[in-house]
């Protein structure tokens, strides 16, 4: 018995053979070729899916800020990234009341009022302003995440469509259909 254990232990002492070795090393290759390109393939689909999902959030936020756009009243963004904001009023809110001091009855200090431009292209630019100020960036590159012209990889475009509707548009990369599309418009 002792002579059957003593050898063993020399076999155990040997280690693994080449032919052992390469096999485990096909193995090992084989699965990597397999699991490489799934892996790329789900990055590329977890992107596409984040970026409709934040067109998908945005357009809520979009509506009540078209609704109030509308309406003559102020607008809050953020507008920068240690969390200032703004409020933009419309130029016609004399005379409705609608002012941000106002609505919100905070100092200039807590909020930089600011008359509003005029215009869709404008509203849209503002909107735009205060997500990206708030951290909104491309899955695919880290640009800004909403943009009003000329999107890139994994941006999302607002689109003026007349005078009380927006298209929302997201992209993502080496398309040029939108892979989230939708029309808010204000009531």
């Amino acid at each position: 018995m002792s002579i059957s254990g003593t050898a063993m232990r020399v076999r155990d002492e040997r280690g693994f053979s080449l032919i052992e070795l390469m096999v485990v090393i096909s193995i090992v290759s084989l699965l990597t070729a397999i699991a490489v390109p799934a892996f790329l393939g789900q990055r590329e689909k977890a992107r596409v899916r984040a970026t409709a999902s934040s067109a998908r959030s945005a357009v809520t936020d979009l509506q009540s800020h078209l609704e109030a756009y509308m309406a003559g009243d102020p607008i809050i963004i953020n507008s920068n990234p240690s969390g200032g904001q703004e409020c933009y009023e419309s130029t016609n809110s004399g005379t409705s009341g609608n002012t941000c001091l106002s609505l919100y009855n905070q100092p200039a200090s807590v909020y930089h009022y600011a008359a509003f431009p005029g215009g869709m292209a404008d509203a849209l630019s503002i909107f735009a302003a205060g997500r990206n100020w708030s951290g909104d960036t491309s899955a695919y590159n880290g640009l800004p995440l909403f943009v009003t012209a000329s999107p890139a990889d994994g941006q999302i475009l607002l689109s003026p469509s007349g005078s009380k509707s927006v298209y929302i548009l997201a992209y993502a990369s080496n398309s040029t259909a939108p892979v989230f599309s939708q029309l808010v418009i204000s009531r």
